[in-house]
């Protein structure tokens, strides 16, 4: 995998991603000195612009896992099923401030936690919304840390195992310090720098397999190409489906995960308690939006471009490592792995971050003599929960994109009910929450252990309509309802609902909501645009009706 070329070629490659992360750790030790209280290190002041939310949300959605197992299974054959995927995806980071994380800014909580505890009147479902959360976010870090380690290995030649503990101190560096202000402004230039890395990469790409408009040609008559890359279901295999309608379900399945988890998530919409304004979150969700639908299909593409190149990589996930080695030149290939490093540094700050925070806040009850006390005992908690993360990446538990989508799905089927049912219902009751929470959780984690050990009947039951996280949020919709009728709605949690329900005076500016217009306009212009790229650029030619 390392470059033909030997050593200097990798110590060019190498001198240039560590420049990059000692930008970004000037760049949180300058935030932590803006850290004034516990206001600015929880949720960075409430002040964040549309560009600083939107690019901590889409940084810490892509992370290693979409530059690298998601590229992986691009490879294999999934491109239409990733396409479809992030299309649901998309539509995530729309409805979710507009239904969801608009109200969540309005509680003025810290965490999420916080919020589930203040809306429903009840410190246990606060509780049990804080370790769903460290259970799924621990996850996420431990994805971080393996793609980072990766990448990493393959810059230094070092041992995998020295690898990752030099990943884990690079991001546990700046989040330790800086909190959520650091976390902000780093995943903002991250998310620019692979931006900008992964739109100078792709025409060198294309260029070298013959062309941006021989792509579809040559993977049409490439003979190594996976089965079914092209085709509207893509490979049937890699989605562990035995049929077409089976790989079409999983696609279906995972997009919507994905599409809650953007929407309700700890990682994601907690994002907007750190917002300027209401605004600002859907503007912020609208840029999201497009980012995952345009910017990771174009990285798609350069990923199955690499299959005209060299069809027979041994690690798939590590494809565009390859281009950046052996295809780019050094400056544009060190500026690729430089993001590719930015992304698995964002995300796993903001993972760490949102799982200090949470121990801290919902979990241990600890009287503070003042807030740089609370400040200490939340660092400390970070660390100690990186330690864990990482001693279980060092067990090897599993690939980037299965840990990754394993963690998303554990908080869609748990908090979606109990999330969004928090602001749409009136009959949602704290019991009914708290019972929705843990069902959704329980269904989904029981099962999926079941399908994943092979346990049968269970292995072949569990599948499509009755996936695992189908499974959880059937509980969970079942749970809330009984919870709701047998211990009904109390006065203080309805007046908490109305009072959200409130538009504040400093929303109700008419000039916001004619930008605001020109977002959506912008949004659905994307849409026309993707629509007729996929149609006259790949399925009517593909199926030789253009």
């Amino acid at each position: 995998m390392r470059p033909k070329s030997g050593g200097e070629d990798v110590n060019i490659f190498l001198i240039g991603v560590i420049v990059s992360i000692i930008v970004y750790l000037v760049v949180g030790l300058y935030a932590g000195r803006q850290v004034k209280d516990v206001n600015d290190y929880y949720v960075s002041g409430r002040n964040a612009p549309t560009l600083l939310i939107s690019g901590t949300l889409f940084a810490s959605m892509l992370s290693v896992n979409g530059f690298m197992g998601d590229q992986g299974w691009c490879y294999t054959g999934n491109i239409t099923s990733l396409v479809f995927l992030n299309a649901l995806c998309a539509c995530g980071y729309v409805f979710g401030p507009l239904v969801f994380g608009r109200y969540l800014r309005r509680s003025e909580c810290t965490t999420m936690p916080e919020y589930f505890g203040m809306r429903y009147k009840d410190m246990k479902i606060r509780r049990i919304a804080a370790i769903i959360t460290i259970v799924s976010l621990t996850a996420y870090l431990l994805a971080c840390i393996t793609g980072v380690g990766i990448l990493m290995q393959e810059l230094t030649g070092f041992s995998y195992e020295a690898c990752l503990l030099l990943a884990w101190g690079c991001f546990t560096a700046f989040t330790f310090y800086s909190g959520s202000k650091g976390v902000v402004l780093t995943d903002t230039i991250m998310f620019l720098v692979f931006l900008f890395a992964a739109i100078l990469s792709g025409p060198v790409i294309f260029k070298a397999q013959g062309g941006v408009s021989q792509l579809l040609a040559n993977l049409m008559n490439n003979p190594a190409l996976p089965e079914g890359l092209l085709d509207f279901h893509g490979n049937i295999a890699g989605t562990g489906a035995e049929d077409v309608f089976g790989a079409m379900m999983y696609a279906v399945t995972m997009g919507i995960i994905w599409f809650i988890t953007v929407a309700v998530s700890p990682w994601q919409a907690g994002r907007n308690l750190m917002a300027k304004s209401e605004h600002v979150t859907f503007r912020s969700g609208v840029i999201a939006a497009i980012c995952t639908v345009i910017f990771l299909m174009y990285l798609n593409l350069q990923s199955v471009a690499v299959l005209n190149l060299n069809g027979a990589l041994e690690d798939p996930q590590r494809v565009l490592i390859w281009a950046s080695f052996e295809i780019l030149p050094k400056l544009l290939g060190t500026l690729l792995l430089a993001g590719i490093m930015a992304a698995g540094l964002s995300s796993a700050s903001t993972f760490l971050s949102v799982i200090g925070f949470s121990m801290t806040s919902d979990i241990i009850k600890k009287d503070f003599k003042d807030e740089k006390e609370q400040l200490g005992f939340s660092r400390m908690i970070m660390l100690v929960v990186g330690i864990i993360a990482l001693a279980l990446a060092y067990m090897g538990l599993g690939g980037i994109r299965i840990i990754s989508w394993f963690a998303s799905t554990i908080i869609a089927a748990s908090w979606v009910v109990p999330g969004v049912g928090s602001i749409i219902s009136p009959k949602l009751s704290a019991t009914g929450a708290r019972w929705s929470m843990i069902a959704g959780f329980l269904g989904f984690m029981v099962t999926k252990c079941l399908v994943g050990f092979g346990v049968q009947p269970f292995a072949s039951v569990f599948i499509n309509f009755l996936d695992p996280f189908f499974v959880g949020l059937y509980l969970s919709i079942l749970f809330a309802v009984a919870g709701s009728k047998l211990y009904p709605v109390r006065k203080e949690e309805k007046e908490c609902r109305e009072e959200l329900l409130i538009l504040p005076e400093s929303e109700k500016k008419a000039s916001e909501y004619r930008r605001d217009r020109y977002y959506g306009y912008l949004l659905i212009a994307v849409g026309i645009a993707t629509t007729c790229f996929l149609l006259f650029g790949w399925a009517l030619p593909y199926n030789g009706l253009l």
